[in-house]
């Protein structure tokens, strides 16, 4: 299949042929292909070895594919549970000493704060940098880093508000200092180019824009940095010593898989990511943020408070806006076969390769009726 036009069709997803999709940012449809895959894992899978085989082959490939998102080498690309396990895998290498910091906006992700916030046991201070409204200056990062500062954390997409976030000048700040500058690309992987070759290590989920299920990624940027040990190991991330409890850690980013890495989760992937490669990137991210855009214009347009920025650059998969009872928006839209995620005092409309302006025009249309 060559490169294809935007938007999809929506009969190349499961279930969403009859309703209004606007909730990638929290859940997705999978696709249909999706089956063959399945199918294709539990053949493998009956075939004892042989098949067991197969699918660490198909691994390395997915590994591959997701190497070129994330614009680094196969080698520095894991695939692990989570997100969150990530993060905590980074931080597990450090070896924390009474008065260092770390350094994360207070607007950023639960999984980073909790995890950051949990080194405070070890007298590490957490510096939560406030925010500017609703936006997220990478300056204001830059100048709460000093020489005691061991980590950054940030999202590149922001999960509450959908600023996108160009890492470009804060790497550069960063990469002569010890900071170990962590990316969660959750928000960004399948919609807009991730910038993994611009951090020291990059997480995401697989489950939002890039089509997958509920596991997740870790990349290593050896390129970057070379001084990696995480605290945990196991069967799979280490070989084999002279003695029974000697062993060396595989090279690269393997040696934060402890045990198998998530087969049937690999074999959807695989195909979710030739799916959108099928598109390109660029072309993703410019009908996402074009339906964004839209979107944004027509939530002001009814008086709400959106907390997205305006301008296009800064635009990536999903667009927000301020309110006090977000399910209850999300219940009445659902009544009406759209579907939208709000939390935390906020509703978070996304847009995909399958929105259409059409689902963009009825859900404005309807919106008004949302809010009373």
């Amino acid at each position: 299949m060559g490169q294809q036009y935007l938007p999809a069709p929506r009969s190349d997803f499961i279930g969403i042929e009859n309703i209004i999709h606007l909730a990638t940012g929290g859940e997705p449809p999978l696709l249909t292909c999706h089956r063959d895959a399945f199918e294709k894992f539990a053949l493998d899978k009956a075939e004892g070895m042989s098949g067991y085989a197969r699918h660490w082959e198909l691994v390395e490939g997915v590994r591959n594919k997701i190497a070129g998102f994330f614009n680094l080498s196969i080698g520095d690309i894991a695939l692990i549970g989570n997100a969150s396990e990530g993060i905590v895998k980074v931080l597990s290498s450090i070896n924390w000493q009474e008065g260092d910091n770390v350094v994360i906006s207070e607007l950023d992700y639960t999984s980073g704060r909790y995890a950051l916030g949990n080194l405070k046991r070890l007298g590490v201070e957490v510096r939560l940098v406030p925010k500017t409204g609703w936006y997220i200056d990478t300056d204001d990062l830059k100048n709460a880093c000093d020489d005691k500062t061991r980590v950054l954390y940030l999202s590149q997409v922001n999960a509450t508000t959908g600023q996108f976030i160009d890492i470009s000048n804060l790497s550069e700040h960063l990469k002569s200092s010890k900071v170990a500058f962590i990316l969660d690309a959750s928000h960004a992987l399948g919609v807009v180019p991730v910038q993994g070759h611009l951090a020291d290590f990059t997480v995401s989920s697989c489950y939002k824009f890039a089509l997958g299920i509920h596991e997740g990624i870790f990349a290593w940027n050896q390129s970057r940095t070379r001084d990696f040990i995480p605290f945990g190991v196991g069967w799979s991330s280490a070989t084999a010593g002279k003695k029974r409890d000697d062993f060396f850690l595989k090279p690269g980013a393997k040696r934060v898989e402890y045990g198998n890495a998530g087969h049937l989760g690999a074999y959807l992937l695989n195909e979710s990511l030739d799916y959108l490669n099928n598109f390109g990137i660029q072309k993703i991210s410019s009908h996402a943020r074009e339906m964004c855009k839209k979107i944004i214009d027509g939530l002001k347009t009814n008086g709400l408070e959106v907390i997205t920025p305006t301008a296009s650059h800064e635009i990536a998969g999903n667009a927000a806006f301020a309110f006090n009872k977000p399910e209850y928006f999300v219940k009445r839209a659902a009544e009406d076969g759209i579907l939208v995620w709000g939390d935390n005092n906020r509703v978070r409309i996304s847009a995909h390769v399958f929105t259409t302006e059409n689902d963009v025009d009825v859900f404005l249309g309807e919106l008004p009726k949302y809010l009373s």
